[in-house]
């Protein structure tokens, strides 16, 4: 930086001796492309995103689910996930369209953007599916965030011809930090179909 400073008579600053340094010098980087910091945000943010609901993708989510479980070992406290999705998604795309159902996966996105806090993070999880990190909510907070949500998607939907509801499952990671994010997951998922079973539009646990 302050050789090219003494070349140009002015200060380039730290990002472009650094670009110069790591493409002309240590030749580590080809092909870079200079963007501005706020649409390299931008480009970063759709990235990350499910383009139908604008909630986080499924990659996304379970980085972020191992990011608070590193965050949980640290600071401790507990840590809730709730994974659920639609009842009888399959006939409401087949009698009214896909893009009846596309409006309906939106409108639920909606509402959970209205219900999750802002240290939350929703996501669609694949299809019909759905999930949200609760971070430092424990079992019972997590069944009563989960059953107002499965009331507030059904409330929203109303005054359509079909119902829509949700099945999900909640598991909880308490302060010891037990279980991995595969496992919370594939206990919520265990959650979920218990659910099912029982006859939907419903919150269980697994275990």
């Amino acid at each position: 930086r302050q050789a090219m400073k003494q070349t140009l008579g002015r200060d380039v600053g730290i990002p472009v001796a650094t670009h110069d340094y790591l493409t002309n010098i240590a030749n580590l980087m080809k092909s870079v492309t200079v963007i501005e910091e706020s649409k390299m945000a931008s480009l970063t943010n759709v990235a990350t995103r499910d383009g139908l609901t604008g909630l986080f993708d499924q990659a996304t989510f379970k980085y972020r689910l191992k990011e608070e479980l590193e965050r949980q070992v640290r600071y401790g406290g507990a840590l809730s996930l709730l994974m659920f999705d639609l009842d009888h998604f399959k006939k409401l795309n087949d009698t009214y369209g896909h893009a009846e159902g596309d409006r309906v996966l939106k409108g639920v996105a909606d509402v959970i953007r209205s219900q999750v806090r802002m240290l939350d993070v929703a996501a669609r999880y694949g299809g019909e599916e759905f999930a949200v990190i609760l971070p430092t909510v424990d079992t019972a907070g997590a069944l009563l965030f989960a059953n107002r949500l499965r009331e507030a998607i059904f409330k929203a939907f109303e005054s359509e011809e079909y119902t829509v509801s949700m099945s999900g499952g909640i598991c909880t990671n308490l302060e010891t930090g037990d279980k991995s994010a595969d496992e919370l997951i594939k206990v919520a998922d265990k959650g979920l179909y218990k659910a099912k079973e029982a006859g939907r539009n419903r919150i269980e646990m697994a275990e």
